[in-house]
Formats: C-alpha cells, sequence, structure tokens
C-alpha cells in the first residue's frame, strides 16, 4: 500500500513570499531569511526545508515553537492564531554539487576552472533554497529586487549569477528575450536561440491569444544541468547543447536547439501560467510541450519539415 504524501498547503496557504538570499561562493554556503504572508488554516502547520538549518521562526516579532523533521523534508510550527499572518524565519544552508536547489556550475576559461551558481528547483528541490509549501498547487508571488512575479509555483523560481555573456532582443509585444552562457562560449553561440526565441513567442501569443504574461524571457546555458532544460518562468535554464549554436553545428543540432526552447516557451503558459494540481499530472504539462514545439517550428520555419522528425521520434517515443 502506497502511503500518502502530506499536503502542507492544507493547513497554510502562502500568499507571498519576501525572501533575501546571502550566498557565500567560497564557502558554498548561504544565509537568508523569509517573510511568508499566508493564511493558517490551523495551529499547527509545516513547511518545507531540506538540509537547512531553522535558526528562528517570528510571528509580530515573537519566537514562536518549532520542531526539525528532517525524514519528512520538513518543520512543524505552532501557532497562536490562525488567519492572515506573517511568519519571518531565519535560515541557513550548504551549496551541493547535487545538482539540486542552489548549486555550482563549473568550467574552464583560460585554462582555468570557474564556476557559476544557479538553480533547478523542480520537483521539489526549492525546499533546498528557502523554507517554503513546496507543492505545485501552493502558487505564491514571488519578490525580485525589481518587481514582483503573477502568483507562480515555487519550483518555477529560478536565479544565476557569474562571468556571463549573452544578448537582447525585443518581440513584437515588446517583451526582452535573452540569451546567456558563460564567457568561455563564443559571443555569437546565442544568436540562433535568441532568434527562435523570440519568433516563437510571437507564434504563441497570436496562436493561444494570450499575451507572454511577464516582463522578460531569459534563456541560460549552464555547463552543468540534470535536465535537457528547465523552464523556470523568466529564466529557462539549459544544458550548453540544447541553447547554443556554433558556426560548426549540424542541421540536425539547429533544428534540436529550436525545438527545446520551443518546447520550454510553451511551458510558459502551459505549466506556468497554468499549473497543475500535483506531480501526478505533469504528463499533461509535458505532452502538450511536446507537440506545441513542433506546431511553433512548423509554423516559424516551414521549410524545416520538421513534422518529419515528429513522425520518426515523437511518435515511436509516444
Amino acid at each position: 500500500m502506497t502511503a500518502s504524501v502530506a499536503r502542507f498547503i492544507e493547513s497554510f496557504i502562502p500568499e507571498n513570499y519576501n525572501l533575501f538570499l546571502d550566498i557565500n561562493r567560497s564557502e558554498k554556503t548561504f544565509t537568508g531569511n523569509v517573510a511568508i504572508t499566508g493564511e493558517a488554516l490551523d495551529n499547527h502547520i509545516s513547511l518545507h526545508q531540506k538540509d537547512l538549518t531553522i535558526s528562528s521562526v517570528l510571528l509580530d516579532n515573537e519566537s514562536l515553537n518549532f520542531q526539525m523533521d528532517d525524514a519528512n523534508e520538513a518543520f512543524h510550527i505552532e501557532l497562536p492564531e490562525t488567519g492572515v499572518l506573517t511568519l519571518v524565519i531565519e535560515f541557513s544552508g550548504r551549496i551541493t554539487d547535487n545538482m539540486t536547489g542552489i548549486y555550482p556550475s563549473y568550467y574552464t576559461y583560460n585554462g582555468e576552472k570557474k564556476e557559476i551558481i544557479s538553480t533547478q528547483f523542480e520537483s521539489h528541490f526549492a525546499r533546498e533554497a528557502f523554507p517554503s509549501v513546496d507543492e505545485p498547487e501552493a502558487k505564491e508571488t514571488g519578490v525580485w529586487t525589481f518587481e514582483t512575479t503573477p502568483r507562480m509555483s515555487t519550483y518555477l523560481l529560478a536565479f544565476g549569477f557569474g562571468a556571463l555573456q549573452g544578448k537582447t532582443a525585443k518581440t513584437q509585444n515588446g517583451t526582452e528575450v535573452g540569451v546567456f552562457a558563460t564567457v568561455a562560449q563564443a559571443e555569437n553561440s546565442v544568436d540562433f536561440a535568441l532568434d527562435i526565441a523570440v519568433r516563437v513567442i510571437d507564434f504563441y501569443e497570436d496562436y493561444f491569444q494570450v499575451k507572454y504574461p511577464i516582463p522578460l524571457s531569459y534563456h541560460l546555458a549552464l555547463p552543468d544541468f540534470s535536465a535537457g532544460a528547465m523552464e523556470n518562468w523568466g529564466l529557462v535554464t539549459y544544458r550548453e547543447v540544447y541553447l547554443l549554436v556554433d558556426e560548426n553545428s549540424s542541421a540536425a543540432s539547429r533544428q534540436q536547439v529550436a525545438l527545446v526552447v520551443a518546447h520550454e516557451l510553451a511551458h510558459q503558459w502551459f505549466g506556468n501560467l497554468v499549473t497543475m494540481k500535483w506531480w501526478d499530472d505533469l504528463w499533461l504539462n509535458e505532452s502538450f510541450a511536446n507537440m506545441m514545439e513542433y506546431v511553433s517550428v512548423d509554423a516559424i520555419e516551414p521549410s524545416w519539415n520538421i513534422f518529419e522528425d515528429f513522425q520518426t521520434t515523437g511518435v515511436p517515443h509516444a
């Protein structure tokens, strides 16, 4: 008999996260605090955490009792009241090479080993970076330095920093599209994906009749990445081979890059704007994106006859 997974959203519904992270690259550690505003439906609530040290939980500047539960990647908080409230949580953690949560991605530049720091939060790894209700149904608003996002799930949050280079362009409706890579890559390696991304967004906006919902569509090539790509809202991350193209790239590899970019951009609507309730419906996200990557690439590059590739690869996989 399969044990059921406790759904933390049933006792606490998050509405807003105000998140601060201080990342120490040399020590591979981070500290942070998060103010989580939400509605407590019970006096006993739980939040996700994995391998984090929780130093304090405050409500109205008063310390609350909490119990760590590492076996269930959680901690449990006793509340003096229910209703809408804001919890302030101080925490710290370590940056590991697992390619989940916050992790270093390595490359060599001028014979010297370098790294950039980035993230992978799907499916349930945001809890390695900050305390949260780390469930896809728990859509909340993340706070950036510049703007507040729409309501979104924790697994779609991402960031990256380091010695990066890239180029940007604008869609017809004014969305800023950017493609970025490490400085070890050629400057023109981002050009192809940038052109595809702009035209695919234009196509999807017309096809879906729903405007791309946020101001930015950035795409980042990572030297170390566990998946092929990940549809983080506003910062899609990729293996380098699925985003970067140079003069030696074959027609097949260019088509593959176009399909992957189109796939991840389809998720910006199907998966990000509209999200499944739980992970057992993830197949719907992926199957729809698998279809739309071919629909969109065929629309912007009809001479490729990309549906022939769909017949020989996509259909047999299905």
